[in-house]
């Protein structure tokens, strides 16, 4: 007879509530920073809701008015040293973190005006978010990429659930550098449906990381009530699969925000691990802009008039009051003194053109300042010494996979910061393939196994690389990076020229190219073409175990995010490497010329290198004398067309050979930019000898036909030098 058994669940869902006596304990100067901090997000916000009607704020503006108590009670709660990242409506978030951190020693909101940096901090996000030059990003961030990492931002994030890894890994990086900060990850009642908080949490609980996921409920994504997005009544039962406790907060209070934060971080500091918070609070307007949610039809004006009436800019002075914790005379005093502060900001970026007010022309960034933070730029490598073959004299015959294995964990022992994480790295004696079997002999704490969860561990890698480590990630397969996309090329790609240019990520993914080996269309593509479209990585793609070596190096000293290409064909292969020595660097952007001839230049990677070695003799036979160009390195900024230059000024002719299809290489690009550059030297338009541009199929015979070999690459060099 069948039978259900009751399970004991640990975890629950608890609601926390703030009474006159709780709030009477807290000490008067706490409750009027939060008080100024309220009334500063709120007069800025407004400020810049007026601005955005007048035309002087560019893109979209997702204010924050109604739910200043979360972010006022937050910030003066964390201290100067925690963490927060954010969502596309974060003004009151940056705000509510940043300015406590320019607080003087003794600092009284009833009596003191704001200190310098105070002032400079509102003056800052508001040319942020007006796209000007002393913005906090330069003004590339704009209102929804705000940081300032001195006050603990890591940054907020347009893209709904964009900033949920991130500010995971930001925490993580504080536990595995023994800080005993917290960090917030702010999140909106429709973030909680991306697949990227479920993988952060389930990281974050098996990891121990101290982290507050912390959801604003404001009822609405967009106009999609939660009731219409959520299967539960109250988000925080989402935390009851995690294993964690799910708690539900007033919204509209900030001293009940405040204790619950205190509370918080108190029992942080007896065990670690994250929490789960739903605040139940309200946007008085529009996803963006000053209308209410009812002049789009989505909700009614009675709700909205229900949910006026709890203003915390209005209810918590006047509980306050109640309470003899604040007078009339302090209340204008702490007023008048946001709104001075708030006109003085807009007193330096505004001024008159024509009658009307426009932005002061010197407050615009010029052209040249978008080129700081460009992938590349250069001050990553200051003063390093590259080397070449011709700089060793003795050589061991190693495989790659031992060498890929050994140069990593020669840099977890030169640099504690380096971790190495991903799928299968610390079982199976070292990965699948026994990529990581050094860096888990002798550094098994900082080796870790994660979850199936691309998106979740790359994404935390990216928030730990913010914040003092340098993360080797493994993706067992190319096509998996599509599983990651959003973090790889919006997170990953951009955020470091969206904030400023000023920021390193010193993350280093690695990939496993798969073809020729049976595994069929989702595990068989070549990223190579995938990462070049976005501005933001470099793509280096080792042929021997030589560059390997040297090109691994010059990755980790990279501040830009690297891809390292792996060809498993390779894997086995014995190459020569120097004797002793796993510490040179091979200099980015510095092809190898493998072969010397005079009748066509060959121009490819990783497996083409081998597939020209193992036809040259074949050719030289037939009078061909072939030019070998290994890129080594394959994004836009690292093509070295100094070296196909001076090749083709011998040859004039060009073959741009790939394993990748054609649709998914660099070829076309590679020839359209050697077309333009070199048109009086080519003889005949550039050639390319791709595999066929059909998803790879299992059947050995199929793929064997689909995939570019070397008869089919000698057949199509022959073909073309005969063309007249």
């Amino acid at each position: 007879m069948s039978r259900f058994y009751e399970k004991e669940i640990h975890s629950k869902i608890r609601e926390f509530r703030v009474f006159s006596e709780d709030i009477r304990g807290v000490e008067r100067n706490i409750l009027l920073k939060i008080l100024e901090l309220a009334y500063l997000i709120r007069t800025f916000e407004t400020t810049i809701l007026d601005l955005k009607e007048k035309d002087l704020v560019y893109g979209p503006v997702h204010s924050s008015i109604g739910q200043e108590a979360i972010a006022a009670g937050c910030g003066v709660a964390l201290t100067k040293t925690d963490i927060i990242g954010s969502t596309h409506r974060a003004h009151h978030h940056f705000l509510g973190k940043a300015l406590p951190f320019y607080y003087p020693d003794s600092y009284t909101p009833e009596q003191d005006e704001f200190s310098k940096d105070m002032q400079i901090c509102v003056q800052r996000t508001l040319h942020e978010i007006m796209g000007l030059k002393d913005g906090w990003c330069r003004g590339r961030g704009g209102s929804m990429h705000l940081r300032n990492q001195e006050a603990g931002i890591i940054g907020t994030n347009a893209i709904v659930g964009g900033g949920i890894a991130l500010t995971t890994g930001a925490a993580w990086a504080q536990k595995l550098h023994n800080k005993k900060n917290i960090s917030v990850a702010f999140l909106g009642d429709g973030a909680v449906n991306q697949g990227i908080l479920l993988e952060s949490v389930n990281m974050a609980k098996l990891l121990n990381i101290p982290v507050i996921y912390f959801i604003e409920n404001n009822l609405y994504a967009v106009g999609t009530k939660t009731d219409k997005s959520s299967s539960t009544e109250d988000i925080a039962q989402r935390a009851l699969g995690f294993g964690i406790d799910g708690i539900i907060v007033n919204g509209m209070d900030p001293v009940t925000i405040y204790l619950l934060i205190m509370k918080i971080k108190k029992e942080m500091a007896e065990f670690s691990g994250p929490y789960f918070v739903e605040a139940k609070t309200y946007r008085f307007f529009h996803h963006a802009g000053k209308l209410p949610g009812s002049s789009f039809g989505y909700r009614n004006k009675s709700e909205e008039e229900q949910w006026l009436k709890k203003d915390p800019v209005i209810c918590f002075p006047e509980t306050l009051k109640k309470l003899n914790l604040l007078s009339p005379d302090e209340d204008e005093f702490i007023k008048d003194k946001v709104e001075r502060s708030v006109q003085l900001a807009l007193s330096t970026v505004l001024g008159k053109k024509e009658g009307k007010a426009s932005i002061i022309e010197e407050c615009w960034p010029d052209g040249e300042s978008m080129k700081i933070g460009a992938p590349g730029w250069g001050k990553d490598f200051k003063d390093t010494k590259f080397s070449g073959r011709k700089d060793f004299k003795e050589f061991n015959k190693l495989t790659f996979v031992n060498v890929m294995s050994q140069v990593a964990a020669r840099n977890m022992e030169k640099d504690h910061s380096v971790i190495v994480l991903g799928e299968e790295v610390a079982n199976l004696g070292g990965g699948a393939y026994n990529a990581t079997r050094y860096p888990l002999k002798y550094f098994p704490e900082r080796v870790f196994n994660t979850p199936i969860s691309e998106a979740g561990f790359t994404g935390i890698a990216f928030g730990a690389s913010l914040c003092g480590c340098r993360p080797i990630v493994e993706i067992m397969f190319p096509d998996f990076a599509l599983v990651a996309a959003d973090q790889l090329f919006n997170q990953i790609a951009k955020l470091n020229y969206l904030y400023g240019g000023e920021v390193e990520v010193p993350l280093v993914v690695r990939t496993r190219i798969a073809t020729g080996l049976g595994y069929g269309a989702q595990h068989s593509s070549d990223p190579g073409g995938l990462f070049a479209m976005f501005p933001g990585w470099r793509i280096v793609a080792p042929s021997n175990p030589f560059d390997y070596i040297g090109l691994f190096n010059t990755a980790m000293l990279s501040n830009d995010p690297v891809l390292i290409m792996e060809h498993h064909s390779l894997y086995r292969e014995k190459g020569d490497v120097p004797k002793g020595n796993l510490d040179y660097f091979i200099e980015f952007g510095r092809a190898h010329i493998f072969r010397c001839g005079t009748d066509v230049t060959i121009i490819t990677y990783l497996r083409g290198v081998t597939l020209i070695d193992s036809i040259n003799k074949e050719l030289e036979c037939k009078g061909i004398s072939i030019e070998g160009i290994d890129l080594r390195c394959i994004d836009y900024k690292s093509i070295d067309y100094e070296s196909i230059g001076r090749s083709l000024k011998k040859t004039g002719k060009a073959i741009i050979l790939e394993e990748a299809s054609k649709c998914m290489g660099i070829g076309a690009r590679l020839a359209d930019e050697i077309g333009s550059r070199f048109f009086q030297l080519l003889k005949k338009p550039v050639y390319h000898i791709n595999s066929i541009d059909v998803p790879f199929p299992v059947s050995r015979r199929l793929e064997g036909k689909i995939i570019v070999d070397k008869k089919v690459v000698k057949t199509e060099i022959e073909k073309f030098l005969k063309r007249s």
